[in-house]
């Protein structure tokens, strides 16, 4: 009987446990279920630039739904709106922006929970703002370009800040674009144009990190236009050596104009144009680079530059303008390295000489266009008592240059002479290298053009003497010709001073792109990627 009682307990205990159960169950589905049937079930969105269509289902029972729209997470709302129909079209809203939207169901005894869209990103304006590609861009500048229409005006945002309104002129939309200054180095900038105060669509683009020199530098890139002109006079020279004993970087402003007038070096430098988005800067030369006597230079080294006449020194068909980039005039002055870089020379009577007995251990000359030179060539060394060790012309245009390398009056041995990959036209006038004793000759994968005279010609390598030598590679177009030899009967034995190259059944102006257009590509598959300038192939 005991055991009959304790099980007819447990009985009535289950079935109370179990009432409270079902009972419980059913008011949390009757809670629950209005409010999941009576909450908006969104079946349609679309949006474009500055809209967003919204549909969803209709329910009985429903008076109205509350929408909203927020741009920041519902702190606050662009539209509150109630409607009792099951659409609405949000318009003028902001092109290219994240919004938030949500919805409830309104009734006379219930009202749902928000149905909470996912983030909705209208599209942007189709705008004529042009990419803005790595090359319109450097540390500090950015170069905007657009096209087909006119704007008024340009926000620059910096991580979602303001930081420049650029009122445009007419000049800026006849050239459809502008140089947007004073940038934050290696950051995110938006720009976005405008046009009758309305949006007209945007572009982002990235700064450049900032360009790195070692040792000293000092940026001009800042200066006014008319104040750098006459800057780089001996008076700036001279307050460079002695702020700066051990030398230093002086960057120049592409596309500005600078005068060299007569200029002692009396310390190491490194003149460079810095990053630019107008090319080199230009230097006008009225009087060129020298030493003072035993004066102790160390290394000059010139990059991104480009030299021109100037208009006191105006060229000629005679000297081109007679100046020189750098005519070491002092004697037992020391420079180590005298380095070219990058660099356009033109209109020059001499790019190197050396006249007086002084050292410039090596010479380098890279990467370079250099045109219209007169007698005293590319280098010349010019006196017996020089010391030179090294010398080395590379990747390089040489055109219209009456004199290409001359060593021959200096009485020590030159160690290195190494030229490649040279494109020449209308180059030398009477040889190519006039040169006393060398130790070792490297001339490779070479393309030279027409000579001076194509019908008299011009020597190619004359020398005292040669110890080893590396001549390969090379070639020559028709109408570059070696002078030729003959015996008292004038019969032709051989040439005079050749460079050892392949001979081309063509001329220059078949081989090259453009002479007159100073297009000098290359248009014979055969030679591409292999020989003269890289630059033209």
């Amino acid at each position: 009987m005991e055991y009959n009682k304790l099980n007819t307990k447990w009985l009535l205990l289950a079935v109370i446990v179990l009432t409270h159960v079902f009972t419980a169950c059913e008011d949390d589905n009757d809670l629950g279920s209005a409010d999941r049937l009576f909450r908006p079930v969104v079946n349609e969105t679309s949006f474009g630039g500055n809209w967003i269509n919204y549909k969803w289902d209709k329910y009985d029972g429903v008076n109205y739904y509350e929408l909203q729209l927020s741009a920041d997470s519902f702190e606050t709302f662009i539209y509150e709106v109630e409607v009792d129909t099951n659409f609405y079209k949000f318009e003028n809203l902001e092109y290219d922006t994240d919004y938030y939207l949500r919805i409830k169901s309104v009734g006379d005894n219930l009202e749902s929970k928000y149905f909470v869209n996912d983030i909705i990103t209208t599209s942007d304006f189709p705008t004529k703002l042009n990419s803005v590609t790595s090359s319109d861009v450097i540390d500090t500048q950015a170069k905007i370009t657009w096209a087909e229409m006119n704007y008024d005006s340009l926000l620059v945002y910096r991580n979602d800040t303001l930081e420049k309104s650029i009122i445009l002129t007419d000049a800026n939309n006849a050239a459809k674009q502008i140089i947007v200054k004073a940038l934050t180095t290696g950051s995110p900038y938006v720009v976005k144009a405008y046009f009758n105060g309305k949006y007209q669509g945007k572009k982002g683009f990235m700064t450049a990190d900032p360009q790195v020199f070692e040792g000293d530098v000092l940026d001009l890139r800042d200066t006014a236009d008319n104040v750098a002109y006459s800057m780089l006079d001996q008076v700036f020279f001279d307050q460079l050596a002695i702020d700066h004993p051990n030398g230093v970087t002086v960057v120049l402003s592409g596309g500005t104009h600078y005068e060299l007038g007569g200029t002692i070096l009396k310390a190491p430098l490194n003149l460079v144009t810095g990053y630019s988005l107008k090319g080199k800067a230009i230097i006008e030369v009225k009087g060129n680079f020298d030493t003072e006597a035993d004066g102790q230079v160390g290394n000059i080294h010139l990059e991104k530059l480009a030299f021109t006449d100037h208009p006191e020194k105006p060229r000629t068909e005679s000297n081109y303008g007679g100046t020189y980039i750098m005519n070491v005039s002092g004697a037992g002055s020391v420079i180590d390295t005298f380095s070219i870089e990058d660099c356009d020379i033109r209109y020059k009577r001499g790019v190197l000489r050396i006249k007086t007995g002084a050292t410039v251990k090596a010479i380098s000359i890279n990467n370079c266009v250099i045109d219209s030179i007169a007698g005293y060539g590319a280098v010349n060394l010019d006196n017996s008592d020089i010391i030179t060790n090294s010398i080395s012309v590379t990747n390089s245009t040489i055109t219209n240059v009456e004199l290409f390398v001359r060593t021959d009056k200096m009485a020590q041995d030159l160690e290195n002479l190494t030229i490649s990959n040279l494109t020449t036209y209308y180059t030398p006038k009477s040889q190519f290298f006039r040169m006393g004793n060398i130790s070792n000759v490297e001339i490779t994968d070479c393309l030279f053009g027409a000579v001076w005279d194509p019908e008299a010609g011009a020597e190619g390598l004359r020398s005292s003497g040669i110890g080893t030598s590396k001549i390969q590679g090379n070639y020559r177009t028709s109408d570059c010709n070696w002078p030729v030899l003959t015996d008292s009967e004038g019969n032709i034995t051989g040439e005079k001073n050749p460079i050892e190259s392949t001979q081309l059944s063509e001329t220059s102006p078949e081989i090259f792109e453009d002479i007159d257009s100073n297009d000098y590509t290359i248009t014979d598959s055969r030679l591409v990627d292999r020989v003269g300038d890289p630059r033209w192939w």
